[in-house]
């Protein structure tokens, strides 16, 4: 049977699945052969070789930039401006 063997995909775009829920653009991940297959044929995923980046070890990905919140001018940040009434 096909679908014992399995196949690493890497979603070309999100979509949602019955049985894998909800994929992420470029995220990776290990199907059966035959979801796999359908899934390249509908253009929502590629299938990845060994030789490809996002599965191979020896080449570490660039730590991503860490996401935080903004200073600015934002209502109350200043804690002196708290209690005070505009006019």
């Amino acid at each position: 049977m096909a679908a014992l063997y399995p196949m690493k995909i890497k979603a070309l775009r999100t979509f949602s699945h019955f049985h894998l829920g909800t994929v992420s653009q470029g995220e990776v991940k290990v199907v059966k052969k035959d979801i796999g297959e359908m899934l390249v044929k509908m253009f929502l995923a590629s299938e990845v070789d060994a030789t490809d980046k996002a599965i191979n070890p020896e080449q570490p990905e660039q730590p991503k930039s860490k996401k935080g919140v903004k200073g600015g001018n934002k209502p109350g940040a200043d804690s002196e401006d708290k209690g005070t009434p505009e006019g």
